[in-house]
Formats: structure tokens, sequence, C-alpha cells
């Protein structure tokens, strides 16, 4: 299971970032994290037009049992 997290720095001040978890829930592969990551980086864009995209990670939280 994975745990997406994307982070956001403003363009004009790059000192002042944003943490971004996924609200949804985990994610049960590598994959689908990754897209996951994708859709939030646009969401994040679209919403926030003066941060920019500045890294990501699927955090690992163990498996399924």
């Amino acid at each position: 299971m994975f745990k997406v997290i994307v982070f956001a720095c403003m363009l004009q001040a790059p000192e002042q970032c944003l943490k971004f978890e996924d609200t949804r829930g985990l994610k049960a592969t590598i994959v689908q994290c990754e897209e996951r990551i994708g859709e939030m980086a646009n969401s994040i864009k679209s919403l926030l037009p003066q941060y920019g995209i500045v890294g990501a990670k699927c955090e690992h939280k163990g498996d399924m049992t």
C-alpha cells in the first residue's frame, strides 16, 4: 500500500511550500500511486497556478493483508 504525497512551492517565494496528501486513501500498487501523483499535480497546478510542483513520492505504508 502506498500513500501519495505531493510538494509544491510558490514560484515567486520558493521558501513558501505546501505538502499535499491524498485524501482518497492508500493505493494498492506503485503504478496506481504514480498515476494519482499525476492527477494531483494537475489539480494543484489548476487550482494554485502561483505554485510549482517541486516533488512527489509514493510512501510505502505496508502490504495488504
